[in-house]
Order: structure tokens, then C-alpha cells, then sequence
């Protein structure tokens, strides 16, 4: 969480913190897998070394650029804001306070309901959608948004003369 950590206000906390799941990358993941797999029996029949090698660097570097993916992702509900970060050389950030949260929906798929993760689709004042993919046990990360939401609301605002 350092993007999310650097990203804070002044008196501003992390209330909770998500995490991708690992199981929503799996097309990737097994792609990659069946890429270096075939690779490799390329190779050992020996009719073709550089489609062998071609094949499993494929592989790899899907295979790599998942796990960067997974490594490079926070995401955060903090007491005033949601805050998200996708990407290691392309950043994508997001920051939307709580406030102007108008609406989360869950879009989840059946593998998504099976292995418990989902897309959040966060609506906010005439914005548009935005979406954050691949979370781990995203009803959870929704219920604490509007729990977040709730405790803001009941913080009693200082009138400064």
C-alpha cells in the first residue's frame, strides 16, 4: 500500500484496505502456463528451437506481466476518500471522496461468485462509472465504503469564527 499510504491527507486514515484477487487473473495466469508448457514440448521434440524458445518467452512474459499487474494494484477505503492505483509504468489512479460516492455496484461473473471476486462499479455525482477490477471479496470492500460514508456523516462539523 504505499501509493495509498503516500496519498493520504492530513488526518486522514485507511479504514480498509483490498487486494486483487489472485483467482481473477487465472485466464491470464493459465494462458501463460499452457504458452511455456508448449514451449517446451516444441523444444524437446527438437523440430523447431527458435518457435520453442519464441513460445516460452511468450509465456514468461505473460506470465510476468500478470504478476506485475497483481504487485502494482492497491486500492483503499480511507475515512474521507476511495483510493486506487493500478499499473507499474502506466499509473492509473483513482480518488474519489466519500461525499460524492453516489453508488457501488458488484458486477461479479459465476467463477467470480465461486471464488468470492468481482469488479466495483463506483457512481459518483455526474462522473462517470468508474471501475476497479478484480477484487478479492468485493461485497466486503463495498459494505465499507458505506460504513465509511455513515462515519463521516456523524463527524459534527467545526463552525471556525
Amino acid at each position: 500500500m504505499k501509493y495509498v499510504e503516500s496519498a493520504l491527507l492530513p488526518g486522514e486514515r485507511i479504514v480498509c484496505g483490498g487486494h486483487p484477487c489472485f483467482w481473477a487473473m487465472g485466464p491470464r495466469i493459465t494462458l501463460s502456463l499452457l504458452l511455456m508448457v508448449w514451449g517446451v514440448l516444441i523444444g524437446t521434440m527438437g523440430t523447431s528451437p527458435l518457435a520453442a524458445v519464441g513460445f516460452f518467452v511468450a509465456g514468461l512474459g505473460l506470465f510476468g506481466a500478470s504478476l506485475l499487474a497483481w504487485w502494482t494494484t492497491e486500492f483503499a477505503v480511507t475515512n474521507k476518500r476511495v483510493v486506487a492505483k493500478f499499473g507499474a509504468l502506466r499509473r492509473h489512479t483513482v480518488e474519489l471522496t466519500l461525499a460524492k460516492i453516489e453508488s457501488v455496484r458488484v458486477e461479479q461473473s459465476l467463477i467470480g461468485r465461486i471464488f468470492d471476486y468481482g469488479s466495483l462499479v463506483i457512481g459518483s455525482g455526474g462522473l462517470i462509472a468508474t471501475p476497479i477490477p478484480g477484487i478479492a471479496n468485493p461485497h466486503e470492500f463495498r459494505r465499507m465504503v458505506f460504513l465509511a460514508q455513515v462515519a463521516e456523516e456523524r463527524v459534527p462539523l467545526r463552525l471556525v469564527a
